[in-house]
């Protein structure tokens, strides 16, 4: 599969950029840019008490990106809009005007910062679950708002001469189940965007009282009923989304369940004992301890830990292979990752890559 293979960078996180393994990358988003009335920037640029010292590290983190593509021409670099908790999405998508300004503000930091597209990242249209403004009104004017941004970003890439060579690119995160496409018109959505980033994991997450898989490929006998990455495809396609517009989604963290009985898989938990260890936790720390035994989940084609209290879903090198193989027996658009730094030795990266080859 000559497809996306696409990393989520955190701006946040502790890491060495030259380390990033460009050459095995077609897209990294940087992570994230926010919305202000109705104007995207990096946050600190709309702080009452403008952090310079923040801001500027931010743009050093944009600026050092680009030298990645010193090793990789080819590379697209977007930038993420929003993300979880990230606001300001259904005031800037209401009125005609209001999503004008957004997308001239939009292709305006993008170009700004030598960028080759947006990911916007609204977690969720109609939805105020990360305790952010929601509305009706939303399923309409979020095709809407992606409508007004796909515009603008082809009439850019006509003026900057890239039509035909590099148009500038449109994609979303999207949430992996039924209760996205309720809220959502996803046919105008998969319209207006290049591709959609599947968020195919936290299946089980930070409001989990029952250990379960947070990424598993198919449904688990313990939960047939529950969500799994296949499930989720299935969703979006029956919708009417072309199977070359989704991009399956992989986690590089875990997620952790604690006061667990024996066995483990499917018991219930202690309510706000979750937590979510990266990869490079799990990999460094909890496995070499002894603690934790590994289990196999076939049916689910995912692993689990348990040490007899604690569970802790996760993606391990045999697992995130087989979605890149199911990917691309799929034919889907390709693979994508949340988030490049919890993989601190690249194991779940390449293990990835080499599935999708």
């Amino acid at each position: 599969m000559a497809g996306i293979f696409l990393a989520y960078f955190a701006s946040w996180q502790p890491s060495n950029l030259a380390q990033i393994p460009a050459e095995k990358l077609s897209h990294l988003c940087y992570a994230f840019a926010s919305v202000y009335e109705h104007q995207v920037g990096l946050k600190p640029s709309f702080s009452p008490d403008q952090d310079a010292e923040e801001l500027a590290r931010q743009q050093s983190i944009l600026s050092q990106l680009l030298t990645l593509k010193q090793r990789n021409p080819d590379l697209k670099i977007l930038v993420s809009i929003g993300g979880w908790g990230g606001d300001g999405f259904s005031d800037a998508a209401l009125t005609t005007a209001s999503r004008e300004q957004f997308a001239r503000s939009a292709v305006q930091f993008m170009r700004d910062y030598q960028l080759d597209g947006i990911d916007l990242d609204w977690e969720y249209p109609g939805n105020d679950m990360a305790s952010i403004k929601a509305r009706p009104e939303d399923q309409q004017n979020f095709s809407l708002l992606l409508e007004a941004l796909r515009a603008q970003l082809d009439a850019q890439s006509k003026r900057d001469g890239r039509a035909s060579s590099a148009p500038y690119q449109l994609c979303i995160a999207a949430g992996a189940g039924q209760y996205y496409l309720d809220k959502v018109e996803i046919r105008r959505v998969a319209a207006a965007c290049d591709f959609i980033n599947l968020m195919t994991y936290d299946f089980y997450n930070g409001w989990a009282t029952r250990a379960g898989h947070h990424a598993n490929l198919f449904n688990s006998v313990v939960d047939p009923a529950g969500d799994s990455a296949a499930k989720s495809i299935d969703l979006f396609v029956k919708e009417g989304v072309p199977r070359d517009k989704l991009v399956l989604g992989c986690p590089l963290y875990g997620r952790s369940l604690k006061g667990v009985a024996s066995p483990g898989l499917g018991q219930p938990g202690l309510a706000g004992s979750n937590s979510a260890p990266s990869f490079r936790q799990i990999s460094a720390e909890l496995l070499p301890s002894g603690r934790f035994i590994r289990h196999w989940d076939a049916d689910a084609q995912v692993p689990y830990l348990y040490d007899g209290d604690e569970f802790i879903s996760y993606e391990d090198c045999e697992s995130i292979a087989l979605k890149g193989r199911y990917a691309k027996a799929q034919k889907l658009a390709g693979v994508m990752f949340w988030e490049l730094t919890e993989d601190h030795d690249s194991r779940l990266l390449n293990a990835l890559y080499e599935s999708t080859r």
